[in-house]
């Protein structure tokens, strides 16, 4: 019987974005490659997790920063450990705070790594032997281009898709009115701030805004019917995937207008609308510049009027939308597969095996039990750590509160390492200053 190479994938945990990944490639693979996977989460693996290991038959193991010695054995059993990265306090607090025996470790980020505070840092950078990218805009990040040479050389691109084998189903329903959906997180770390009044601005008949998803639709649900124009929009709220498929069916376009200062790398939601064949709109950000070509596969605006026009311009020129429709459901398909990502990750693999295992620590300048939480969080956060010091870190503090990425309950904020790692006076009094408008 041959023996299988044992990958250990270390996640936070699997949610809706980075579980659709991780848990359609492994229900992909299955047992048919040379690779035996298994599967730790800091925090607790939720159901569909558990009910999908138990079908396709990989262990996972849930709660698991809660026994760090079991973590650390499995890792030194394993031939690879592929760590899941981005900026979450329970995977933060296992890295810095424990000395990993000798083994193989490669990050496969889940952020763009160009916003604070899920930003790229120089030691996260060089701590695996390989950093793999969900997307190539990354190399575009300061942190990455002034890396030396020799760490550059470790750097990786495999794009991350839940795959888009499971919309193959999802056909156009006949519908009344214009339907511009948008589908994801329902929050302004990710939209746009201006999203109601851009969508107030657009001069459609019979427009209806459809916004599937969570977790804050109540809010600007609330926020539309203050304005006077929630009669315009549809909140659903979290749903099921079957629901979301039938909503996307109904769409006429995507309207998909991100914020300036979003975290997104490799974005599930666009990736299902193009393949569905749902032409987007979206924003000129660097994830959205890459991923939809402008009048080919959808419409980049670079300004909030351009965005309002683009889809005024798709519900006037149905031919323009027909070939985009077509264009982004061709080359969605074609780019945004399981099949390419496991031929990418069966090529890192092997090289990864070519390396000698070795033990690897964070470099903190202090001894492991004099670590606190709140070094913890500064580690995570790189170069921005110094707007918490010095004489006029409380000024320097409430400026980054003025940005929604810093205001988040999760997202790697002081609010989410508070919650997570509580008792620490540092954190709590950051976040007293962070919650002062």
């Amino acid at each position: 019987m041959i023996k299988k190479i044992k990958i250990l994938h270390i996640t936070p945990h699997l949610g809706t974005g980075v579980g659709t990944v991780v848990l359609n490639y492994l229900a992909k693979v299955g047992n048919r490659t040379p690779f035996e996977h298994k599967v730790i989460c800091l925090d607790y693996a939720n159901q569909n997790s558990i009910e999908v290991s138990k079908k396709v038959g990989f262990v996972l193991l849930g709660d698991m920063s809660k026994n760090k010695p079991e973590v650390l054995r499995m890792i030194a059993e394993s031939d690879i450990v592929l760590i899941h990265w981005w900026n979450h306090p329970l995977l933060y607090d296992f890295l810095v705070k424990e000395t990993l025996p000798p083994s193989r470790v490669i990050f496969w980020s889940h952020v763009s790594g160009s916003v604070p505070p899920n930003n790229f840092t120089d030691k996260a950078l060089k701590y695996p032997d390989i950093f793999a990218f969900t997307t190539p805009i990354s190399r575009k990040v300061g942190e990455v281009r002034c890396l030396p040479l020799k760490y550059k050389k470790r750097l990786r691109d495999v794009w991350s898709t839940g795959g888009l084998e499971r919309i193959k189903s999802v056909k156009p329903k006949k519908h009344i009115g214009f339907n511009v959906g948008y589908i994801g997180t329902v929050d302004y770390t990710k939209m746009h701030p201006d999203f109601l009044e851009m969508c107030n601005q657009v001069n459609i008949p019979d427009v209806k805004f459809i916004v599937v998803g969570g977790p804050n639709a109540k809010l600007l649900e609330q926020e539309a019917d203050r304005r006077g124009i929630g009669h315009k929009f549809k909140f659903t709220g979290f749903v099921s995937e079957e629901e979301k498929w039938d909503y996307l069916s109904t769409f006429d376009v995507f309207g998909y207008p991100l914020a300036p200062h979003h975290y997104g790398s490799s974005d599930q939601a666009l990736q299902e609308a193009m393949g569905a064949g749902v032409a987007p709109v979206v924003m000129n950000n660097l994830m959205e510049s890459y991923m939809v070509k402008n009048l080919k596969t959808g419409i980049v605006s670079k300004s909030k009027k351009e965005y309002v026009r683009g889809l005024e311009k798709l519900y006037r020129d149905k031919k323009l939308r027909s070939r985009l429709s077509k264009n982004a459901k061709k080359y969605a398909t074609k780019t945004f597969s399981l099949k390419n990502m496991e031929r990418e990750w069966n090529k890192i693999f092997k090289e990864t095996l070519k390396i000698d295992k070795t033990e690897r620590e964070w470099s903190v300048g202090k001894t492991k039990k004099n670590i606190s939480s709140k070094d913890v969080f500064l580690e995570s956060i790189g170069k921005y750590s110094k707007n918490f010091a010095g004489d006029k870190a409380k000024e320097k503090i409430k400026k980054l509160a003025q940005s929604p990425n810093w205001q988040s309950k999760s997202k790697g904020t002081v609010h989410q390492y508070n919650a997570f790692l509580p008792s620490d006076k540092y954190l709590a009094e950051w976040v007293k200053l962070m919650s002062k408008k």
